[in-house]
Order: structure tokens, then C-alpha cells, then sequence
């Protein structure tokens, strides 16, 4: 049965404009509960970050905002279920480099494109890694590391729970023209344990996973991988200052699935970009010495394409490429 409303829409559509009606539904968005998928288990920086957008979202919305963590083969299993979700914007992935700039330099195949799978929405925070040795190691600067690598080449091992740490020590490895054994987790805090526990001996780790252990005495750091000293992390050199040229930074950064209507992904850019002034989010940046870098789209795409480049030649150097 045609009816008038049916009708309506049919004339719309024939002259272009139905799509007048999506703003007026997007003003509404979100209307039911929203969730955010994230690829790398509890008590990672993405998880942290995920989390704390989540419940800023969930303020300025009244909706719930629930997290799921989908971790495991380097990112993989997380961005393949964002990439199948429906897209509805009732679906958000918040995920890193990892996903979207090393594993397909790294990988011969994988099941979403980062690129093609996903429309960008905003960026979220950049920051730097922090070079964590276990206390009974011998070693409290870069240069006693690299010596104590020379002497015993393939002995020394590090830990890695994400490709972001992974990258930094294969980085490493290949500047500093050291040996050291590969040992990967499926989370980076299960990796800073067994450094703690001594079953590994270094790790480049996100400072939310790391951080805590050097500050508390469990672990030492004797490194970070900004270019810079870090303002109140100055006791921190970094590996810069040892190893010229090297620099490490780990960023997240919030997508949904492809074909999600643009006016929805500008009101989750809004949103998201919103819970970035909160204080709680501002002062979760500040203990965990992260940088903001909220943006367009537009510019998330852009920055994400840079990356993508920048990992290609850094996969190539460190040998990352699996067989």
C-alpha cells in the first residue's frame, strides 16, 4: 500500500533530498546505549583513554557508553568486529597506530582495511614510551644497556603488548645495532608484570602500563622516547641523547565503521571532542603525561595517512615484516 508518507520519501529521494532529513536525525544521535570497542585489553592507554571518553560521553549524552575490550593479534580481532559493526555511530572503536599505520606493513593479509573499514572521527591523545629495564638488570642508562647487549647479543629479552612497543624496541634494535630476543604478550600490562616478576628484562612501554611501576620502584626506567625531556619527567633522559635520531610516539584516536552517515560522525567528533575539555579527561592527560590532539575528520585521515608512512620505513629498518 503507497502511502503519503511512502510517497514523500520516493519524491524526495528522486530529486536528492532525502538527505535533508539526516542532519534532523543526527540531532537527536545518540538515542540508545553506545558502544566503544577496544582493541587491547583493561588497564592499557587505550583502554584508559576508551574508558574515560566513554563516561564523559555518557554525561553530556545521558546514554550509556560501555566498553568492550576485544584484545589480541596485535589489534586484529578488535578492528575486525568495529569494522562488521553496523554503521550506525552506535558503534565507536578506539584504537592506536597498532591497527591502523603498522600492521599492514607487518602483515601479509589482514581481515579489515585500516583505511577502507573505518571512517576517522577525531583524534585523541599522543604520547611517549618509557624504556623500563627490571631491577636485578645491571644497567641505569641507555649506554649501559647497549653495552650489556653487545656483550651478550640474543640473551637480553623485551616484552611487547602492542605494536607500538613492539616498534620502539625493534627501533631500537636496529639504531643502536643491538640483539635483543622478542618475547609478545596479548596485552602490554601482562608484559610489564613478567618484567616486574624478572621473566623479561626491557620493555618500551605506553606510560599508563609502564610508568606506575618505575615511579613506585618496581621496575626502573632509565629512558623516554620523546625527542625532548619531558616537563616533570626531567629525570628521564632520553634515548635521543644516547641514540641520535631516535623518537617514539604512541597516539589513539576514535573511529567508526565505514558508511556511517557523515552527519552522525560529525556529532560524534562534537562529542567526543566536548569530553576533551572535561577536567577529568584534562587531568587524566596530565598523569600520564599524554598531549591532546583532538581534530577533524579530515584531519585524523590526513595524520593517519602520515603515520601509515612513517611506519612503513620503520617496519622495513626493524625487520618487523612477518613471514
Amino acid at each position: 500500500m503507497i502511502t503519503r508518507a511512502s510517497l514523500l520519501r520516493g519524491l524526495l529521494a528522486g530529486t536528492g533530498l532525502a538527505a535533508l532529513s539526516t542532519p534532523l536525525r543526527a540531532q537527536d544521535f545518540p538515542s540508545k546505549p553506545i558502544r566503544i570497542i577496544a582493541p587491547f585489553g583493561p588497564g592499557t592507554a587505550t583502554d584508559t583513554v576508551a574508558r574515560m571518553i566513554a563516561n564523559e560521553m555518557g554525561r553530556l549524552t545521558g546514554q550509556s557508553v560501555v566498553i568492550e575490550n576485544k584484545p589480541g593479534a596485535e589489534g586484529q580481532i578488535g578492528a575486525q568486529a568495529a569494522a562488521q559493526a553496523a554503521p550506525d555511530g552506535y558503534t565507536m572503536f578506539i584504537t592506536t597506530q597498532t591497527t591502523q599505520s603498522i600492521n599492514p606493513h607487518v602483515y601479509k593479509s589482514l581481515p579489515y582495511d585500516p583505511v577502507k573499514s573505518f571512517a576517522p572521527v577525531c583524534g585523541l591523545t599522543l604520547g611517549a614510551q618509557v624504556v623500563m629495564v627490571k631491577n636485578e638488570l645491571p644497567v641505569k642508562s641507555v649506554a649501559e644497556l647497549i653495552a650489556l647487549a653487545k656483550k651478550e647479543p640474543g640473551k637480553l629479552s623485551f616484552g611487547s603488548g602492542n605494536g607500538s612497543s613492539r616498534g620502539g624496541a625493534e627501533l631500537f634494535k636496529a639504531m643502536a645495532k643491538v640483539d635483543l630476543l622478542g618475547v609478545p604478550y596479548k596485552t602490554q600490562p601482562q608484559a610489564v608484570t613478567d618484567l616486574m616478576g624478572g621473566r623479561i628484562d626491557v620493555i618500551f612501554s605506553d606510560f599508563t602500563a609502564g610508568l606506575p611501576a618505575v615511579l613506585d620502584g618496581r621496575a626502573r626506567g632509565i629512558a623516554v622516547t620523546s625527542k625532548k625531556r619531558i616537563p616533570g619527567l626531567e629525570q628521564f633522559p632520553t634515548v635521543d641523547e644516547t641514540v641520535p635520531g631516535f623518537e617514539m610516539w604512541a597516539w589513539t584516536a576514535a573511529y567508526v565503521p565505514a558508511a556511517t552517515p557523515r552527519p552522525i560522525v560529525d556529532r560524534l567528533n562534537a562529542l567526543v571532542r566536548e569530553a576533551m575539555k572535561s577536567e577529568s579527561y584534562l587531568s587524566l592527560t596530565r598523569t600520564t603525561y599524554g598531549v591532546p590532539f583532538p581534530g577533524t575528520p579530515e584531519e585524523l585521515a590526513a595524520f593517519q595517512a602520515s603515520e601509515t608512512k612513517k611506519w612503513g620505513e620503520i617496519v622495513t629498518l626493524a625487520g618487523m615484516k612477518e613471514p
